[in-house]
């Protein structure tokens, strides 16, 4: 016999949480049970029609970008379609959606399997991204999309209001690699691995950056792409107040070359911040020791030479 679903009196206790007073309080329950328990028990409990959240998580997810989308619309009357875009992904992101459900302590309430348990103590991040969808996705069902959008705007409004006023700061993987790129350096790469349970249970990963072959940082999360945001994070702090020493000698500098016809001229600041004309090779630069662009054309003679600094 499986275990009870969710009594009452808890069922109370959350919909006090929640804000929201279900008709249908088998949404509610249903909306907190994974799918690792109706996998353990549901087979021996069809009367009751057990269902795990995931349908439900479905339509909350699409209710959700709706909702986010719509308010970043009206909001943000001259951001572009790429801002509102990134400005919604932000809103809508497993952390961002974890940390609501934290707030509202569902994870003391989802139903998970005995697997699902031992494999993960406390509840993980993408299982609590998950039930608030899925409740989203239940008070539409029970009292349509008015409350549903209320719901979010209780529990994700300040972050919609700080989007649309204020746009969203840059992921830390693409600030670094603009600035390593900025002082013509090859694009960072990432190494991720396994580092073991932390304390909470949940799974760890450690992960390095490098550029040109050289670690710069490491970081820490308890996904692959929380470490490597965090390695990225701690790498910029290292290049805030310049770049290391060993990473100058394989920074690309243009040199101006006179050739006939006149001069190519070409703007190189003494950091090795090159002006547009470079920036345009750059990539290839940092690839090859020395390049040599002929340009055929009124003037035969002159060309363009990238060298590393001596």
């Amino acid at each position: 016999m499986a275990p009870e679903i969710i009594p009452e009196l808890e069922i109370d206790e959350l919909e006090t949480k929640l804000g929201i007073n279900f008709s249908n309080r088998n949404l509610l329950r249903q909306a907190l049970t994974h799918e690792s328990f109706v996998n353990e028990w549901g087979a021996d409990d069809v009367e009751r029609g057990m269902q795990s959240y995931e349908r439900l998580e479905y339509l909350g997810d699409a209710v959700l970008n709706y909702t986010v989308a719509n308010a970043l619309f009206e909001r943000s009357m001259t951001a572009t379609e790429g801002e509102m875009s990134i400005g919604r992904a932000h809103i809508v992101c497993r952390d961002s959606l974890a940390q609501a459900a934290q707030r509202l302590n569902l994870g003391d309430h989802v139903l998970r399997g005995k697997g699902e348990t031992a494999y993960s103590p406390n509840v993980r991040d993408s299982v609590l991204e998950d039930s608030f969808e899925a409740i989203i996705g239940a008070i539409h069902e029970d009292q349509g999309y008015e409350a549903a959008s209320q719901f979010v705007f209780r529990h994700l409004g300040k972050q919609i209001e700080q989007v649309a006023a204020h746009g969203v700061d840059k992921d830390p993987k693409s600030a670094f690699q603009e600035l390593v790129q900025g002082i013509g350096l090859r694009a960072p790469r990432y190494w991720t691995g396994n580092a073991g349970t932390g304390a909470d249970g949940q799974q760890q990963y450690v992960a390095r950056v490098s550029v040109g072959g050289e670690v710069v940082a490491s970081g820490f999360g308890n996904s692959k792409s929380k470490a490597q945001k965090s390695a990225a994070a701690n790498a910029q702090s290292i290049f805030a107040d310049g770049m290391p020493e060993k990473f100058a000698k394989t920074a690309m500098k243009p040199q101006t070359v006179a050739a006939e016809g006149g001069q190519t001229s070409i703007s190189s600041s003494g950091d090795g911040r090159s002006g547009s004309t470079f920036d345009g090779f750059k990539r290839i630069g940092n690839l090859l020791s020395n390049i040599v662009l002929r340009r055929n054309n009124s003037s035969p003679g002159r060309q363009l030479i990238y060298k590393r600094p001596e």
